[in-house]
């Protein structure tokens, strides 16, 4: 008896032991780590930002954003810090004149002598007339009521702004079962993308906005993406006082408009809607096109729309090409061709050439025949996200600056000029 009790308590300690290293190995296999981006908010007091508009021009530009051309200036966004002015009167040497800082801000519009831009979720009127000494003369509140939250923080109060964002990683301990939740992360934010082409550039009351621009004038109106899937429409006839007439759903997964005389096409993530704005605020859905999930600008010259679609940021999908339709018909808009391409971003037409950003190049297309683009050049540059074209010229935005070329010649197209963003 006293032997089976032994033996029996051996046994016990002996399986005790086991279970305990045997949990302790499931444990330690268990844990794991994951890093997170936190982002802390810098607040800055509403009135104090709104008199302190006219900042240092020689501010660096960190993270370029969206470009707007406007006779002989260029208004290079810095994303949710403000917006660059440089003088292109010689596009061999671009010279930086003013920096409007506006936090917040991603897109620019212009008429006459009035800029406008959001701030967050606020729509801004701007006075440039005196480009060293601007003033805000109206705003419109709650504009973008998608932009109130930013990494998960509320980012306009009545009484106070965000104007910069502290950004720290952070690893934590996880197993599998449980992923601890970590307040103020962003796994997975959306940033704001780049602007990018147009048609040629003119000298007109209103500017050249791209094919990524959210926000685009229109005669006497102003249409923005307000939220993922509604339009707003502003009355801008007096250019300084801006008033809201109204905002609709337009589409699913919107992301970019470009205006062709009085039709808005509006790329999405699904795919491209297109209305007509003969009454500018009442427009009419008068078409679409759909295509699988990607990231998606789209420009048009009223016979045929050049849509590029990319995978990722934010998009989904896994389509990397150019897609032409036919748009002729606009109840019947028809593909005419897709093209393969490596991860176009930006593109722009002047004439019969198409310009499309796509990986390390800007490619240079004869587009005479829609069904068969012809390879001219390539413009070897570091990761181009954005081009306007036109007047023989060309504009590329790139990570570490905006580069110029002349194209008069296809067969050998030089470059003008480099603007080094970290000037």
């Amino acid at each position: 008896m006293k032997k089976n009790t032994r033996y029996l308590l051996q046994s016990l300690f002996a399986f005790t032991v086991i279970t305990i290293l045997f949990s302790s190995c499931i444990k330690d296999t268990l844990k794991r780590t994951r890093t997170y981006t936190m982002y802390t908010p810098v607040y800055k007091e509403r009135a104090v930002v709104l008199s302190s508009i006219n900042s240092n021009a020689s501010e660096a530009i960190d993270q370029a954003g969206k470009i707007y051309v406007k006779d002989n200036f260029i208004y290079l966004n810095e994303v949710n810090k403000g917006i660059h002015v440089i003088d292109n009167s010689n596009p061999a040497s671009p010279q930086r004149v003013a920096f409007l800082s506006i936090p917040g801000n991603t897109d620019i519009a212009i008429k006459g002598h009035t800029l406008y831009a959001d701030m967050y979720s606020d729509l801004v009127a701007v006075d440039i007339t005196d480009i060293h000494n601007t003033k805000i003369t109206s705003t419109i509140s709650n504009f973008f009521p998608g932009r109130a939250q930013f990494y998960g923080q509320a980012t306009n109060f009545n009484e106070m702004i965000v104007v910069d964002w502290i950004k720290k990683d952070t690893t934590v301990e996880i197993n599998d079962y449980v992923t601890p939740p970590v307040p103020g992360t962003c796994n997975g934010c959306y940033f704001a993308t780049l602007s990018s082409s147009a048609d040629a550039i003119k000298s007109s009351s209103t500017g050249t906005a791209g094919s990524m621009a959210g926000m685009v004038l229109m005669k006497d109106h102003l249409y923005a993406i307000t939220e993922m899937h509604s339009l707003g429409i502003v009355d801008i006839t007096n250019e300084t006082t801006p008033k809201l007439d109204t905002s609709f759903f337009a589409g699913f997964d919107l992301q970019t408009i470009f205006p062709f005389e009085d039709k808005l096409f509006l790329g999405s993530a699904i795919g491209m809607f297109m209305f007509d704005v003969s009454d500018p605020v009442h427009p009419v859905a008068v078409g679409e096109f759909s295509h699988g999930r990607a990231c998606d600008p789209v420009i048009t010259d009223g016979h045929y729309a050049y849509v590029t679609l990319h995978a990722g940021d934010g998009c989904g999908g896994s389509s990397n090409e150019l897609n032409v339709i036919d748009v002729n018909d606009l109840k019947n808009s028809k593909l005419v061709k897709t093209y393969p391409l490596t991860k176009p971003t930006g593109l722009s037409k002047d004439g019969d050439l198409l310009f499309i950003c796509d990986g390390t190049d800007v490619k240079v297309y004869n587009a005479a025949n829609p069904a068969d683009l012809q390879l001219l050049q390539k413009i070897t540059s570091k990761d181009p996200y954005d081009v306007i074209s036109g007047d023989k010229k060309a504009m590329v935005v790139c990570p570490d600056g905006l580069y110029q070329y002349d194209y008069s010649d296809v067969s050998n197209i030089r470059q003008l000029s480099f603007f080094s963003i970290k000037n």
